[in-house]
């Protein structure tokens, strides 16, 4: 096979496959080894047509499932920063740490929600925040999170402050920026931590890492980013196009490979 044919991403979660083998839930393992690998079909309830696709596990770290997690939610913020008009990109950081725990992460959340309590965040009318975990194998583990702001003002000299101290730090790294333009998409629809990071890391902090990040949320809307989500994703929902079979059908059921559904409608499809 020719090498330039391969998917990057099936490289990165075979890579991954092999150093977490043993060392996480059997159910996850095979969750993500079947992924982009098991056959579904989706059957036409009318004429029996059907058409084959592959199983996606939708696991947070799984290479192959990432870019659609991202391409989602990019699809949101383009739909609600045209109804914006001053979106501000802000970053908070923290100092690095040895071990990635849920307990880390959980800290790192409360920790915001305490400074979206603050007077100083007064100003915000809403947005949504997306969070980021690096390691490079030398500093240890770094958890940041971007966030996109529907925000007139914000004094990033105050909000450093109480960042640093929600923190324990004597000061927080902040950043903030003006987002009027597509660049900050890269940022706030970024994966949880990036494939090939991932598969480049140590089997035993590969370990520390899935079990860390396990049923955490990194990424939530907030203000009135939430409270127009229904009508974001409405207005996301009426722009595609409806899977319509060739007879006229739009009746369809998902199966696997071996289900007795598949093998009824070939039945039907071969008479």
């Amino acid at each position: 096979m020719n090498a330039d044919l391969i998917n990057p991403a099936e490289i990165w979660k075979e890579s991954i496959l092999a150093k977490m083998d043993g060392l996480v839930s059997e159910r996850k393992y095979q969750n993500l080894d079947k992924c982009g690998r098991e056959e579904i079909y989706v059957t036409c309830g009318h004429c029996g047509h059907f058409d084959r696709f592959y199983y996606a596990c939708n696991l947070k770290f799984c290479p192959m499932c990432n870019w659609k997690i991202s391409r989602r939610r990019t699809e949101i913020i383009k739909c609600w920063t045209k109804r914006i008009t001053q979106p501000k990109h802000l970053v908070l950081t923290q100092r690095n740490f040895e071990t990635l725990t849920r307990t880390k992460i959980r800290r790192h959340g409360l920790a915001i929600a305490k400074l979206r309590r603050h007077k100083i965040w007064k100003g915000v009318r809403g947005g949504c925040r997306s969070t980021e975990i690096t390691n490079d194998g030398t500093h240890g583990w770094h958890l940041h999170s971007h966030f996109l702001l529907d925000v007139d003002w914000l004094e990033i000299e105050k909000v450093s402050v109480e960042w640093g101290k929600l923190v324990d730090q004597e000061y927080g790294i902040v950043k903030i920026k003006d987002a009027r333009d597509i660049k900050y998409l890269g940022e706030l629809t970024k994966y949880v931590c990036k494939p090939s990071e991932l598969a480049a890391w140590h089997p035993a902090e590969i370990a520390q890492f899935i079990h860390a990040i396990d049923g955490q949320r990194f990424f939530a809307t907030f203000g009135t980013l939430f409270h127009q989500g229904k009508d974001v994703r409405r207005e996301l929902f009426a722009k595609r196009t409806p899977r319509i079979c060739e007879c006229g059908c739009e009746d369809w059921t998902w199966s696997s490979e071996t289900s007795e559904i598949l093998k009824e409608a070939r039945r039907i499809a071969n008479k």
